[in-house]
């Protein structure tokens, strides 16, 4: 009875877990398209579109000297905006982080958020496009960008050797209500056995 007990519980903490979103890790990605009618100055800009281990996602490229090629896949190591700011500065993360955001919510429309990234990390294209766009960042080492997740490539795992693949940011996936409905049930069925193991 108590080996079943144990197996309850390590079966409800497996469903727990995998019904959480990953935080970070390697990933595999694809590039499967560029925007057909957003760039800047006949530059391709965000949304990219991509898969990230299958699921279809829309990303920010980062880097205007780095290419890729339609169907191109490689591995990247995902991120927080923490852990990328410890790698190019916090400071510089936060910013493209910011202006990640401001593409995100006008689904790409002012191209030149995207084109202000690429300025931000490489000084490029230049003269920088629109300063303007930064007018609200404020650096707060303390920010969280929970939302925000950072694609870096992993050197020698691209299949077209011709370039390193760019960096990308995407969203942070939110639980489907299945998911959370399996994390729900989950977490009670802990609690049920915790709660009949304390009464026996």
């Amino acid at each position: 009875m108590k080996s079943l007990k144990l197996f309850s519980i390590a079966l409800l903490l497996l469903l727990v877990a995998s019904s959480l979103p990953a935080v970070a890790g390697v990933v595999n990605m694809q590039f499967t398209g560029t925007p057909t009618n957003n760039n800047y100055q006949g530059v391709p800009s965000y949304p990219y579109s991509f898969t990230v281990n299958g699921s279809p996602e829309s990303l920010m490229c980062i880097s205007f000297t780095e290419h890729i090629i339609g169907g191109e896949t490689w591995q990247a190591t995902e991120m927080t905006v923490a852990d990328y700011g410890a790698l190019i500065g916090l400071e510089k993360a936060q910013k493209v982080a910011d202006l990640f955001g401001l593409a995100f919510a006008d689904g790409g429309a002012d191209s030149a958020i995207n084109a202000e990234a690429w300025w931000v990390m490489e000084g490029q294209p230049t003269p920088e496009p629109d300063g303007a766009v930064m007018a609200g960042f404020s650096f707060d080492p303390n920010k969280p960008y929970a939302g925000i997740r950072v694609f870096v490539p992993i050197p020698g795992t691209e299949s077209w050797q011709g370039e390193l693949p760019q960096t990308f940011l995407g969203p942070t996936p939110t639980p489907e209500p299945s998911t959370l409905l399996t994390l729900g049930a989950g977490l009670l069925g802990l609690a049920g056995l915790a709660r009949k193991r304390l009464s026996s």
